[in-house]
């Protein structure tokens, strides 16, 4: 096939003049036809790239948005866990720690932080929305177990004083030792014998002789002996209630009574009887604190009885003004 040819018309010789093709020219439009090519061939890759994925990259793009969900279903979760943590930590402080009389735990330690403005540098490498959902969630999971560990120990601490209590509360002198009406009251009375005005350091409950005595708390028998004003008298030691219970004027022991002897409340200890300095039978019986001051043991009847029973209890206590002992 012949070469097309290009002419172009010259005004000066008015004719047709033969346009001569220039190499550089030929390679300028090369050039730019192949700068064209490769612009257009990248664009298309790309648009192909964005457009078009291989089975991998979809897989792991599925992946990735799966991962993502669940990551958020799981920081869901842990704010739920947090919540149920603060109202455990919540009932901990105001009654747990209330009723057992145990110190408050500050809200800094409560908190239980994590330090650092980028404790997880590792996840900085993936993307923005990836990077900060793990670093949420890791903070969140460090929180937790550092809650859950502080919550642990404090339950434990609640345990060891729970079981304390528990020892104190059964040593507790909260009963009555005999079922009989209180004769003489705690405070001034005339003694019937001394014929003075003296301090009362107990109550005198009416029991005719042999009437059975019991422990009215847990303790251990301090002694179990006669002499003196008291007579035939028995000393509970509740050591970790910090007191000590007497019963005096007995006419004799229980089998197995001894010094040292563990026992509960309820036991029996003794029959009433009307040993001692005393005008006739009853039961004298004390409570003492550790350093031996006499307590008024009608206070520590108060749990044991309904308001009503209580009262009746400590009116018939005051209108006794005489002293069988």
């Amino acid at each position: 096939m012949a070469e097309k040819k290009t002419y172009h018309f010259d005004e000066q010789s008015c004719s047709f003049v033969e346009v001569q093709k220039s190499h550089k020219r030929l390679i300028v439009h090369f050039s730019l036809a192949a700068i064209f090519a490769v612009v257009l061939a990248s664009v298309f890759t790309w648009g192909l790239d964005t457009v078009v994925k291989s089975p991998e990259e979809l897989a792991l793009l599925v992946e990735n948005q799966t991962l993502q969900r669940q990551l958020r279903s799981v920081d869901k979760r842990i704010d739920t866990a947090s919540e149920e943590l603060a109202r455990l930590q919540n009932l901990d402080q105001e009654f747990y720690r209330t009723l057992l009389n145990a110190n408050e735990t500050s809200s800094d330690v409560l908190q239980v932080g994590v330090g650092g403005s980028n404790p997880y540098p590792e996840f900085s490498r993936f993307s923005t929305s990836t990077s900060t959902i793990l670093t949420r969630t890791a903070l969140k999971i460090d929180k937790l177990e550092r809650q859950i560990l502080f919550q642990n120990e404090s339950y434990r601490e609640l345990a060891a004083l729970t079981e304390a209590h528990k020892v104190q509360f059964e040593e507790m002198p909260a009963i009555l030792p005999v079922n009989g009406a209180i004769t003489s009251g705690y405070g001034s009375r005339f003694h019937p014998v001394l014929k003075i005005t003296r301090q009362h350091p107990g109550i005198d409950l009416h029991a005719s002789v042999g009437t059975p005595i019991y422990a009215t708390g847990n303790g251990v028998i301090q002694t179990a002996t006669s002499g003196g004003g008291l007579g035939r008298y028995i000393k509970i030691e509740h050591s970790t209630a910090e007191y000590v219970t007497v019963y005096a004027h007995l006419s004799k022991f229980a089998p197995n009574i001894r010094t040292g002897k563990t026992v509960k409340r309820g036991d029996l200890i003794g029959y009433s009887g009307n040993t001692g300095l005393t005008q006739s039978p009853h039961l004298h019986y004390e409570i003492r604190d550790l350093q031996g001051r006499s307590l008024n043991p009608l206070l520590f009847l108060a749990p044991s009885m309904t308001p009503s029973a209580y009262e009746k209890l400590v009116r018939e206590a005051e209108n006794t003004t005489l002293l069988f002992d």
